[in-house]
């Protein structure tokens, strides 16, 4: 552990995975008066691992020492926020991936690029600045910069604001499938253009818009492109069988049947799912659209013969080296629970497993896998993420 000076400390907003520990109310250091003291840990996007001793009053920070600590103090404090309960259990394996996976470069974004184009709208980024084209009407969009409202114009008093809508809806669509916005609607590329059009026209009468105030012109329209099925017997095979090696989530769709891009909706849906537990310690950033899924045999997803160094649903159930004492029978007991109607409908994508630090292992990095598989005889998807534990 070495302290640092103040122009060794990281600053602000720049934590790859951040948790606190050792809270406790003390009378201040400095000034006597009642406060806080905890440490903050985290570790920077420079990929050093950080501890900030701090003394808070919740209205000012009145000390805060810094130091830079290896992986294994960083592990300890983590177990023992675990312990303190400022972590919860299940967010174990996916944070320490993270917190060790490498560090990925800072690229620049272009400063031009479409997220989005038909006859009527294109929607994306002209010289770092985001745009929206109404039948070929440029807007330029921007926003609060902490409170959700988002407001565009053409520059000679024609636009619209809309509140309770993030301004970083752009960047966002540039990387995720769908944004949410603050009524928790879903929202895909079309959907933002035709939102924007609906509240400038509705912009001479309503002087708060809100995406609320859509809801009649999108009615009709699901809130979600997808949704996970929460309650279904196969979670119950399946909870008796996890040994710490995969997540299943079970999910329906309700926009029609695009291919591989519905299966990328699906996963999207499955993995914040998966992840949810860990939103307060990380920042859940990954990117699905440039990532190519290749339609696979179902039966390859069963073999029990495979290539060294891969690994399908049967091997990340039965072929950990270490051995976790389920059977071939515990194995087919799950893919009846999951696929009570057989296998004969079904349709399997293969995903790649290096766009997300969920499936990263330093040790064994070839233990990983990821499929979506459509049901068509239920209707459903089954998304099967599976990964070595730390």
């Amino acid at each position: 552990m070495r302290k640092l000076t103040e122009e060794e400390t990281p600053g602000y907003n720049r934590e790859i995975v951040s948790f606190y520990t050792d809270r406790e109310e003390i009378k201040s250091t400095q000034g006597g008066q009642e406060c806080h003291r905890e440490n903050h840990v985290f570790r920077a996007n420079d990929g050093r691992y950080i501890l900030e001793c701090i003394e808070d009053n919740t209205a000012i920070i009145t000390s805060r020492i810094a130091y830079e600590i290896d992986f294994d103090e960083f592990v300890a404090f983590f177990n023992r926020a675990i312990a303190q309960g400022e972590v919860k259990p299940e967010c174990r394996k996916y944070l320490l991936k993270k917190a060790k996976a490498p560090v990925p470069k800072e690229e620049t974004p272009p400063e031009d690029y479409v997220v989005f184009r038909n006859d009527r709208y294109l929607l994306g980024v002209e010289k770092n600045q985001p745009v929206i084209y109404i039948d070929g009407r440029r807007y330029e969009i921007s926003g609060h910069y902490y409170e959700p409202v988002t407001w565009f114009t053409d520059g000679e008093g024609h636009g619209a604001t809309i509140h309770d809508f993030e301004p970083l809806c752009v960047a966002k669509l540039r990387t995720n499938v769908t944004f949410s916005d603050i009524s928790t609607r879903e929202y895909d590329s079309l959907d933002l253009c035709e939102l924007f059009e609906y509240a400038l026209k509705a912009a001479p009468t309503v002087k708060w818009f809100a995406p609320s105030d859509a809801e009649k012109f999108f009615e009709g329209r699901p809130k979600e492109k997808a949704s996970v099925i929460l309650k279904d017997p196969a979670y119950a095979v399946a909870a008796q069988c996890d040994r710490g090696v995969f997540d299943c989530r079970i999910l329906k769709e309700y926009y029609p049947y695009a291919g591989a891009e519905s299966h990328r909706t699906a996963l999207d849906k499955a993995v914040r799912d998966v992840l949810r537990p860990c939103r307060g310690c990380c920042e859940l950033s990954f990117n699905l659209k440039g990532i190519e899924p290749v339609l696979v045999n179902v039966a390859d997803i069963f073999a029990a013969d495979i290539p060294d160094g891969q690994m399908n649903f049967r091997n990340a159930f039965l072929g950990m080296p270490e051995g976790n004492g389920l059977t071939k029978e515990d194995f087919y007991r799950l893919c009846v629970a999951f696929f009570p109607a057989g296998t004969k409908d079904l349709e399997v994508y293969a995903w790649p497993t290096d766009w997300l630090e969920y499936f990263y292992d330093a040790d064994e990095p070839w233990k990983a896998c990821c499929y979506t598989i459509l049901d068509r005889s239920l209707d459903r998807y089954v998304v099967i993420m599976a990964s070595t534990p730390v």
